[in-house]
């Protein structure tokens, strides 16, 4: 992997975390019509509009290191015809704006009340930015990238990601939620793992019977294979945990403390980011 792209392995997943986020709490807001998932409104780290704005601030600071000059960032918005990069740059620019927007009203006016239709238009606007970001890199001259894969892996870290946040403000007194509604989700999370372990499987497969051209990149040996192999392995930790928890009801619902969340936290984001850094190392053109 090219040592600029560790910029966009931060970007890439701080963003589809952010998204993510606003994602399932709009999801979540509509679903168990609950205000309290929005307990704080002014700037905390219990605020997910805040959360996820940070999240987006700091992915898109970092995004400038792999600009060869940052000054000349803004003209990338000079080509929206035919670039999904000036049209992911503009839906970025939207999607912070908006973040702003909701975060000012929910701390001047400090209530949550039809919190759900207020974020259903960011929500929107995330996805679109998630899109974008993934016909960005659904290239036909980069083989790895050029797959279902792409997308899929895109939109399962905002998923995965997403609904760890809001699991972890669940569980830690930052919300109200009762047992089934907290098994439901970990079930979904559970399906959303696997998945992610299913599909890494299947597109390793097909990396392996590329031909790369190239002597020192190797998708069945080496760094990439050992990584391909922690990751699965964390995934695989990871899904039984869950497994666990929701058999045993004593753990399920431990507001305030929940031992089992924070390995599980760690686990999904650490193979979160060892996706992409695959992701990235996998990168080789054919042809032209």
């Amino acid at each position: 992997m090219r040592s600029r792209d560790w910029s966009l392995v931060v970007f890439t997943t701080l963003a589809q975390l952010s998204v993510g986020i606003i994602l399932w709490f709009t999801v979540s807001a509509f679903i168990l019509n609950n205000a309290s998932l929005l307990t704080e409104t002014g700037l905390s780290f219990r605020n997910p509009i805040l959360l996820a704005l940070v999240c987006i601030g700091v992915a898109t600071v970092v995004s400038f290191l792999h600009l060869g000059s940052p000054a000349n960032a803004p003209n990338a918005l000079n080509n929206l015809t035919n670039s999904w990069l000036s049209r992911e740059i503009l839906a970025l620019n939207v999607y912070i704006l908006g973040l702003c927007l909701v975060l000012l009203q929910g701390w001047v006016t400090g209530s949550a009340e039809h919190i759900a239709y207020i974020l259903m238009p960011l929500c929107l606007i995330g996805v679109g930015l998630l899109w974008m970001m993934i016909r960005i890199y659904v290239i036909a001259t980069i083989p790895a990238w050029n797959s279902w894969y792409t997308p899929l892996s895109f939109v399962s870290t905002a998923l995965s990601l997403g609904l760890l946040t809001l699991l972890v403000f669940l569980l830690t007194g930052a919300a109200i939620i009762d047992e089934w509604n907290t098994r439901m989700l970990l079930l979904v999370l559970m399906l959303v793992l696997f998945t992610e372990s299913a599909a890494g499987f299947l597109h390793q497969a097909r990396l392996e019977k590329l031909d790369t051209g190239i002597n020192d990149l190797s998708f069945d040996q080496g760094f990439f294979y050992k990584t391909f192999l922690v990751r699965m392995a964390l995934l695989t930790i990871a899904f039984l945990i869950i497994f666990v928890v929701i058999l045993d009801s004593s753990l399920l619902l431990e507001y305030g403390y929940s031992t089992w969340l924070y390995p599980l936290t760690g686990l999904i984001a650490l193979q979160e980011l060892l996706g992409r850094l695959l992701f990235y190392s996998s990168y080789f053109r054919a042809g032209v």
